[in-house]
């Protein structure tokens, strides 16, 4: 959230990033195809701060409305361009897609009180973050657990995207951000621990590093030779 208005994730730099993405590529091999893209902010997980939550309220309503009224704004003026293709979500409406989230959060905090190498992962992740303004207190956790736990959800098909253009009649749904996926994600999706499986989409655990172009298959990765 703190990074959608400067230059590493502001709507020009996604416009940028979403650029990189062909649409004839997927076009030639299927006439029939709709890409879609889904914008999520995360505002309410920075509700696990000691900052009073009125002025986060204030701070993050400015950031996602002035974030997507920017890149309506550059959609507007590229004729080729579906505007419905473009969609914006907001945290707390992945909570009620999902109305088991509160459980399954609570599950994922068990199984992270006991499980020593997921704590590695979390603090080998949080050491590589290198921001001295944090701190690895609960706040911080829960803020890695949800996160994680959220975008697992969304891969493994438990939350719906909603979006004008694709309607519910998506095939694949592939999770992007400007940035490598960390340790901690990664192993969450290789224990499965909550067993979810979502054969139809081939992304379900994979990441695509928008800033590197580079796709992340999770089957892959080895975490003792990741960095």
């Amino acid at each position: 959230m703190n990074r959608i208005s400067n230059d590493s994730q502001n709507p020009k730099t996604y416009m940028n990033y979403i650029n990189h993405f062909n649409p004839d590529k997927i076009i030639k091999s299927n006439p029939n195809s709709k890409v879609a893209a889904i914008f999520i902010y995360t505002d309410f997980l920075y509700l696990y701060s000691k900052e009073p939550s009125y002025k986060l309220k204030d701070k993050f309503m400015d950031l996602t409305q002035n974030h997507k009224n920017s890149f309506q704004k550059i959609l507007t003026k590229d004729k080729h361009i579906i505007q419905d293709s473009f969609s914006y979500l907001v945290w707390s409406q992945l909570y009620l897609e999902f109305g088991k989230f509160i459980g399954y959060f609570n599950k994922l905090k068990e199984i992270y009180k006991k499980d020593k190498l997921f704590q590695k992962y979390v603090k080998e992740d949080f050491k590589n973050l290198n921001n001295p303004k944090l701190k690895l207190d609960k706040n911080q956790i829960n803020f890695f657990l949800e996160e994680h736990l959220m975008v697992y959800l969304i891969s493994k098909g438990q939350i719906k995207l909603k979006n004008e253009f694709i309607r519910g009649h998506e095939k694949w749904v592939l999770i992007a951000y400007p940035g490598k996926p960390l340790k901690q994600h990664i192993y969450l999706h290789q224990k499965n621990f909550f067993k979810f499986d979502n054969p139809k989409n081939i992304y379900q655990n994979s990441w695509y590093d928008l800033k590197e172009k580079k796709l992340y298959d999770f089957s892959r990765v080895d975490l003792d030779t990741y960095h």
